[in-house]
């Protein structure tokens, strides 16, 4: 039996839309302990997950825009790549939150700070700009918290997550059966550098549908294991462990 690219897509994106009705049941827990972050001043690293899952969301609505019109799949290799960095990310975030809660707001004052640093060298930023009220609000915390940290340190160009290929060689994730070093291998071919090249390849290939199948089960398999690194935390119902197990079922993956 001949394999069919443009059948395994429309499997590929079936499956797509089930892990995002999943994905919508996961986002009101998720923001249940984001409140709870809130009231109570812990779960810091919330502040991440919920934004994570908020690009994840819109990257996948994205993926499914693109596939709608063969000539705009090739622009799913951004897609991919943005989702990957958000799934090293997340594993980055949870063992700091596993380590120590403080460092937590480190990484978010060197954010804000970033982020605010950025703006204001492209255009000097008012005192009562929103970033700059979250800025001095994150400051308050440290003060209060005695968190030993110094924002004038902070410049536009600062790298606040170590780079994609030191989280690669010490992530215990995996994407296939590639880990480590071959897991970074596997980013870069689909990282920015690479998108004009990786495009014209699927313009000019005859097997554009295979190329796009490939892409469509890394993004998907990203998708499934970015909710099983915050389920592994035990903090939600084990329904939702039984129910991505029956999603990995759905794509016909094998991982």
């Amino acid at each position: 039996m001949n394999f069919d690219p443009t059948e395994k897509i429309n499997t590929l994106k079936f499956a797509l839309e089930k892990i995002d009705i999943f994905s919508a049941t996961f986002t009101n827990e998720i923001q249940k302990i984001s409140e709870l972050h809130k009231i109570n001043g812990n779960h810091l690293e919330y502040v991440y997950v919920n934004h994570f899952n908020k690009e994840l969301i819109g990257l996948s609505n994205l993926v499914k825009y693109l596939l709608k019109e063969k000539s705009q799949q090739k622009y799913c290799f951004f897609a991919l790549r943005c989702c990957f960095e958000i799934f090293l990310y997340l594993e980055y975030v949870l063992k700091l939150a596993n380590e120590d809660g403080s460092k937590i707001l480190e990484l978010l004052s060197k954010d804000m700070s970033q982020i605010s640093a950025v703006l204001d060298a492209a255009k000097p930023i008012e005192k009562d700009h929103s970033i700059n009220v979250t800025l001095n609000a994150v400051k308050s915390v440290n003060k209060i918290l005695r968190t030993n940290f110094e924002f004038n340190k902070i410049k536009s160009n600062t790298k606040v997550f170590p780079s994609i290929k030191e989280l690669c060689e010490k992530s215990s994730l995996n994407i296939k059966d590639l880990y480590g070093q071959d897991m970074y291998h596997l980013y870069v071919s689909y990282s920015e550098s690479n998108h004009f090249r990786l495009g014209s390849m699927h313009t000019f290939n005859d097997d554009s549908d295979l190329i796009t199948c490939w892409t469509l089960e890394y993004f998907i398999e990203i998708y499934i294991k970015f909710y099983q690194q915050l389920i592994t935390t035990n903090k939600y119902s084990n329904r939702f462990s039984e129910e991505l197990t029956s999603l990995k079922n759905v794509t016909g993956l094998n991982w």
